[in-house]
């Protein structure tokens, strides 16, 4: 399905509403540009370290974007084995609301524009179509300036910039000044306002000399500066024709300036665009997320009874921030830094700083170019997202479908465009993860853990729909929404491989939170 910049308020609220039950996502993304010269061998000069290779990537992600993202959600059901796919595509617009006073640079590797017009890559669509988003950077970078705007104190303009030999300039002011002094004269019996040009009235004997219907650009700046100088127990309010002069209040001006505020709050709501997403996948606070917005999904949630439309989307955006689903991409380590970067800020020098932080947002991540990898030797094998997919055409379990709304890729392939990889990559994980779903150990992995978890008999914080399992049981790993087994039904549909492993598999501790990084010395990063 295309997510565009028009309907993006309506598959918004859905979306998140998703994320709060499903079992897993998978990502993919287009980039305007990638590190140059770096091959599944390393450099020519031999293999790299994982630091070296982060910081290279690193330094791409700081200079290039993310133009297109594709999401695929899907939902497990347990009882019958099947899971539905909705996958999504949408580019990601470059451009900024020009009141929020943030730029934003867009920066194209030729080889990358070559690479993408060759698929079909719409940089119309791009432009025009695009989703809008806001970094948390550029929010503060937003708010900061709002803020010093709406504090910044008046300082009074000491002249006019009009030069003396504009003759026709000098009698437009000096027409409007008389219209003031003359405002002014009136004492208490005056209007509370003046507006420049003043309404032409039906009865009028001849047209106002200096004062045209409307006011040019120019025209109303030289009225502002002409109060903001000579009349400092006056205001100027802009109008779309004309300027209006006030009397100077406080208590209004503060209002002015706090209302103002308020706008540049609710156009940055409305830029932060796919960053709610990105946001709720990091189980960030979506607070500030206008409940209105879940209106039309609570109509047709059977869970809405009794509940106010803020209590509803209150216990919806709580689910988002306990309920995690796992994520899941293909050449993982590439994407999540470039969406690590786009959408919360710097990267970390260092790539154990990184790793870190990672894990703190994306508690458990499945690479599925690992997965497809994972007892390679020393030549690294065949792993692009179509050869794996390829392969594993005739693999008939576990059972898929793709939701009837979402068919844009029913009848047609579209190679390096984000949705239809995502949907791949989503299929790839589920066949792949019952093929391995006994938990064969790579070599280069052993046994040990992804943590060093604590034991614990409570149940687990992050929770997706699984959960309606209830499942609570001594565990050693981290948590997901992915559940143990909690049935012999359910057991032996894993055994059979209809379902992917549950949680309390040795498969999550052999793959789990495990990315290929090949043409490095490690070949892999373990995030956490």
């Amino acid at each position: 399905m295309d997510v565009t910049v028009q309907n993006f308020p309506y598959h918004l609220p859905r979306i998140l509403d998703d994320l709060a039950n499903c079992c897993f996502v998978s990502l993919d993304f287009e980039f305007s540009g990638i590190s140059y010269g770096i091959t599944s061998q390393g450099t020519a000069q031999g293999p790299q370290s994982l630091q070296d290779r982060y910081s290279e990537t690193k330094s791409a992600a700081d200079k290039f974007r993310i133009l297109q993202i594709g999401l695929t959600i899907c939902h497990e059901d347990v009882t019958t084995g099947l899971y539905t796919l909705k996958p999504y595509n949408m580019y990601l617009s470059p451009a900024i609301d020009h009141r929020l006073e943030v730029e934003r640079n867009i920066t194209f590797q030729s080889s990358a524009a070559d690479f993408l017009l060759e698929n079909n890559f719409s940089m119309d669509a791009y432009f025009k179509n695009g989703v809008k988003y806001l970094s948390r950077d550029e929010e503060k970078e937003a708010t900061a300036k709002a803020t010093e705007r709406r504090d910044r104190p008046v300082v009074r303009r000491l002249k006019i910039d009009v030069k003396e030999q504009d003759q026709e300039s000098l009698e437009f002011l000096e027409a409007v000044r008389k219209l003031v002094d003359d405002w002014l004269a009136l004492g208490n019996g005056r209007d509370s306002y003046l507006n420049i040009p003043p309404p032409t009235r039906m009865n009028d004997p001849k047209p106002r000399g200096f004062f045209p219907t409307t006011l040019n650009r120019f025209q109303k700046r030289l009225v502002h500066q002409l109060i903001e100088t000579e009349y400092p127990s006056l205001v100027t309010v802009g109008k779309p024709a004309f300027i209006q002069i006030l009397e100077f209040d406080e208590a209004r001006e503060k209002a002015v300036r706090e209302q103002r505020m308020r706008y540049q709050e609710e156009r940055m709501m409305k830029q932060k665009g796919f960053r709610w997403i990105a946001e709720a996948l990091a189980g960030s606070d979506l607070s500030s997320l206008d409940p209105g917005c879940f209106m039309g999904v609570m109509a047709n949630s059977p869970a809405r009874a009794g509940l106010s439309l803020k209590e509803f989307a209150n216990r919806l955006k709580q689910r988002l921030r306990t309920h995690r689903p796992v994520i899941v991409g293909h050449n993982l380590f590439t994407d999540l830094i470039y969406f690590y970067r786009c959408f919360f800020g710097p990267l970390p020098e260092r790539v154990e700083d990184f790793q870190v932080a990672a894990h703190e947002m994306f508690p458990v991540l499945m690479d599925t170019k690992y997965m497809a990898t994972h007892d390679c030797g020393s030549i690294n094998p065949i792993s692009s997202l179509a050869e794996i997919n390829d392969s594993l055409l005739k693999t008939s379990t576990p059972r898929m479908t793709v939701h009837p709304q979402h068919s844009k890729y029913h009848s047609r392939k579209i190679d390096h465009e984000a949705g239809y990889d995502s949907l791949l990559t989503a299929q790839i994980f589920i066949k792949l993860s019952a093929q391995l779903r006994h938990g064969g150990t790579s070599k280069y992995l052993g046994t040990a853990l992804l943590t060093q978890p604590a034991e614990s008999t409570e149940s687990t914080n992050l929770r997706t729909r699984f959960d309606l399992l209830q499942c609570e049981e001594t565990t050693n790993t981290f948590s997901s929404s992915i559940p143990a087994a909690t049935t012999p039904q359910t057991r032996k549909m894993v055994d059979n491989g209809e379902l992917i492993p549950r949680f309390d598999a040795e498969f999550w501790k052999a793959y789990g939170n495990r990315l290929r990084v090949f043409g490095t010395e490690e070949r892999m990063c373990i995030i956490g």
